[in-house]
């Protein structure tokens, strides 16, 4: 299972400024900019990644300009901008993340010509300290044709009659034929686009399953824990999110108990979960190990007998 969750900002100028109050907010916290700039710094995160594309003339190597005029000028609570957040395989490198990261841009913004920033963050989660990389990609449902626009116009409606005389043209889910199943559609190819990486720089991983080292093929799927126990047999759990004020909290405080509590649950149904989906490997790799054991125990020595012979004349 993975991450993978899709936002859309909308025009609202009554919010406090936040990561997801403006485009442009949303630019400069995945791209560590302005505001945003030491935003985590004490947890040692790396910015891998950073990129924006298919921006329009008045915008050329100009984004935050871009998303500041789609807060201006997009239309009364129009989408501003969406923006897509997926968890991102720790067994790739950070050049391989990043060889990734262009084929989800060409996936989800290329293909449609929609005005792009990307990111990959990267940090060390809070619970287990295991590396947290992660891909942000926000985009514009205005697609960018050859035509030039001011800010203004760019952002009005489009006019299919005259487009030279209206704004981009804007490629909602019901315009693609997306609709209602959008998130569904995007889990589908964001679980294509990540095993095609993995078949190719890492098919497999090892994990530690009930106190054995088990190699397992590396793969991840966009089913929810029912849908795969339900399509496989398994008995998967859900693990609970843990909320920020416990995850962040400090030693000798009632929350920081509930922070051990917590985790302490956490890791056991992360355990439980890896034994219940790689049984069979465990099974085998147990069965390996056993065997193994059995062949290298000291065998006993043969029992010494006198050899039997003449013991002379019997009288």
């Amino acid at each position: 299972m993975f991450y993978c969750n899709l936002d859309h900002v909308l025009k609202n100028s009554s919010q406090k400024p936040s990561k997801n109050s403006s485009a442009v907010q949303r630019f400069h916290y995945i791209t560590r900019t302005q505001n945003f700039e030491n935003h985590k710094e004490n947890i040692a995160e790396k910015l891998e990644f950073m990129q924006s594309g298919n921006m329009p003339h008045f915008a050329q190597n100009k984004p935050d300009e871009f998303w500041q005029a789609a807060d201006i000028y997009e239309r009364k609570n129009g989408r501003v901008c969406s923006s897509l957040v997926v968890a991102l395989p720790k067994e790739l490198t950070a050049a391989q993340r990043s060889e990734l990261a262009e084929q989800f841009i060409a996936e989800f913004a290329d293909r449609y010509q929609f005005p792009y920033s990307c990111a990959i963050h990267n940090h060390q989660g809070s619970l287990g300290g295991q590396e947290q990389p992660h891909l942000h990609l926000m985009y514009s449902e205005r697609s960018v044709d050859e035509i030039e626009r001011t800010p203004e116009q760019f952002f009005k409606r489009y006019n299919p009659k005259n487009p030279q005389k209206g704004g981009a043209q804007k490629l909602t889910a019901d315009v693609l034929g997306f609709g209602k199943s959008q998130l569904t559609l995007f889990r589908q190819k964001t679980e294509e686009l990540i095993n095609d990486s993995l078949q190719c720089y890492a098919p497999t991983k090892t994990l530690e399953i009930r106190g054995l080292k088990v190699e397992v093929q590396n793969r991840v799927s966009c089913l929810s824990n029912e849908d795969y126990n339900k399509q496989f047999g398994t008995d998967l759990q859900d693990v609970p999110m843990m909320p920020k004020k416990i995850r962040f909290a400090k030693n000798g405080t009632d929350l920081y108990e509930q922070k051990q509590e917590m985790t302490e649950e956490i890791n056991r149904l992360r355990a439980e979960n890896r034994y219940e989906k790689y049984k069979s490997e465990y099974e085998l790799a147990l069965s390996k190990q056993q065997k193994l054991e059995q062949d290298n125990q000291p065998k006993p020595s043969p029992r010494y007998e006198k050899p039997r012979g003449y013991d002379g004349p019997g009288f």
